[in-house]
C-alpha cells in the first residue's frame, strides 16, 4: 500500500500518534512544542535526529508509521477526543509530560467532564470487598462518575455498582476501545456505554497487554477528584494507582479490612501510611470537601487550602526549617503517630519534605 498520508488535519494526525508512539514517551512533548502534522512530517524527513532529548523513539516511530502502511491505516478518528475538545478531561493536564496524546472514546464522551472519583483494588476480591465497592459505588455515583479499570473484582463491581444505581461510570482500558477485554465483561462494557464511556488512549485494535495494565493507571489517578482503594494486597497494582492519584494532589483513601486478610493488607498498610480512612461513602465525600461549605472563590485559594483534619493541622505547624516530629506534633495539638501519618500524605503530596533534623514545608 502507499504511504500513510501527512496531509492530515491536526485531529487525524494526533489519532495517528498515538498509533505510532506507545506511552509512555516523549511524544506529547513534542507535539506540543511543534504540533501534530509538523511532528508527524518531520518524523517522516529524518528531522528528529536533531533533537537528541527524543532518544531512541523516533527511529521506533517510523518502524511503527511503516507497519502502519503495510497494512494500511484506516484513521478512526471521529471516536478520537483530544486536548481542546468541549469534552476533554481537562484534569489529565495534571499528569505533565506524561498526559495521554488524546483518548478513544466508545459510548457518551461528555460525562468525562463531570466530576468523577476513583475507585481500584484487587482483582482477586473476597466478598467483603466486591459487595463494599458496589455499595460505594452505588451512593457516590450519586454525585459523581465513578472512574475504574474494567478488570475483575472490585473493579467491575465498582462498574456495576454505579449503573445499578442508575449512574455513569467510565472503564479506561489496557486496549483498544473494539477490545472487550476481560471478555467476561462484554455485557458491563456494553451497558457502560448506555450511561457513561469506554476510554483508552490505545487505538481500536490494540491488544491488552501487562505493561499496558501498569501505564494506563496513571489515567485512572488523575480522573478521578479522589482515589478509594476499596481492598488490596501488598503487591497489588491498586497501591500503584494510589499512590500516582498522591502525587498528583488527588486525596487517597482506603476501605480498612480485616487485620489477618491477605487481601486486605495493602489497604491497611496505605492507612498506616498516609491514606484517609473510609468506612461509608460519606467519609470520601468528605475528604474532598462535599460535605462542608462551598470554599472560597479558587482565585483567591492556595493550594494547600485543601488539606484538613490532621494533614491540615501539620501542614500549620510545619516551617520552612526542618523541626523533629515531636515539636511538629507539639505545635499541631497530635500524637506522635497521628503526625507521623500525616507527614506521610503531605510528603506524598508534595506540601513537606523529609530533611536532616525533621520535616520541613514545601509550597508545591
Amino acid at each position: 500500500m502507499g504511504e500513510v498520508n501527512t496531509a492530515l488535519s491536526p485531529r487525524a494526525a494526533t489519532a495517528l500518534w498515538t498509533a505510532i508512539a506507545e506511552p509512555p514517551s516523549p511524544a506529547p512533548t513534542l507535539i506540543d512544542a511543534v504540533g501534530p502534522v509538523p511532528a508527524l512530517e518531520m518524523l517522516r524527513a529524518g528531522e528528529l535526529a536533531g533533537y537528541p532529548e527524543l532518544g531512541a523513539h523516533p527511529a521506533r516511530w517510523l518502524e511503527r508509521l511503516a507497519h502502519l502502511e503495510a497494512r494500511g491505516w484506516d484513521n478512526p478518528a471521529e471516536h478520537f477526543l483530544m486536548p481542546g475538545d468541549p469534552h476533554w478531561p481537562t484534569q489529565l493536564a495534571d499528569l505533565g509530560p506524561e498526559r495521554p496524546l488524546g483518548l478513544w472514546v466508545e459510548g457518551r464522551p461528555e460525562v468525562l467532564t463531570r466530576p468523577a472519583l476513583t475507585i481500584v483494588g484487587a482483582r482477586a476480591a473476597t466478598p467483603y470487598g466486591t459487595r463494599l465497592a458496589g455499595s460505594f459505588a452505588a451512593e457516590l455515583s450519586a454525585s459523581h462518575v465513578i472512574v475504574s479499570g474494567g478488570a475483575f473484582g472490585i473493579d467491575v463491581a465498582a462498574h456495576e455498582g454505579a449503573l445499578a444505581a442508575g449512574g455513569a461510570t467510565v472503564a479506561v482500558m489496557s486496549c483498544g476501545i473494539d477490545r472487550a477485554y476481560p471478555a467476561r465483561h462484554a455485557r458491563v462494557f456494553s451497558q457502560i456505554t448506555g450511561s457513561g464511556a469506554i476510554i483508552s488512549e490505545y487505538p481500536p485494535g490494540t491488544a491488552p497487554a501487562r505493561h499496558r495494565f501498569l501505564v494506563r493507571n496513571r489515567l485512572i489517578a488523575a480522573l478521578g477528584t479522589a482515589c478509594l482503594v476499596v481492598e488490596a494486597g501488598r503487591r497489588s497494582g491498586a497501591l500503584a494507582t494510589a499512590r500516582r492519584a498522591a502525587e498528583i494532589g488527588r486525596e487517597v483513601l482506603a476501605v480498612p479490612g480485616p487485620v489477618g486478610s491477605r487481601m486486605s493488607s495493602g489497604t491497611n498498610q496505605l492507612l498506616r501510611d498516609y491514606g484517609i480512612c473510609a468506612t461509608e461513602p460519606g467519609d470520601v465525600l468528605e475528604a474532598i470537601g462535599q460535605l462542608h461549605a462551598d470554599p472560597p472563590p479558587t482565585s483567591n485559594r492556595r493550594k494547600h487550602d485543601c488539606l484538613r483534619g490532621e494533614r491540615g493541622a501539620v501542614h500549620d505547624a510545619l516551617t520552612d526549617v526542618a523541626s523533629p516530629l515531636g515539636d511538629i506534633a507539639r505545635r499541631a495539638g497530635l500524637t506522635g503517630p497521628e503526625t507521623r501519618r500525616a507527614l506521610s500524605g503531605l510528603v506524598a503530596l508534595g506540601f513537606a519534605a523529609e530533611a536532616t533534623g525533621g520535616w520541613h514545608r514545601l509550597e508545591p
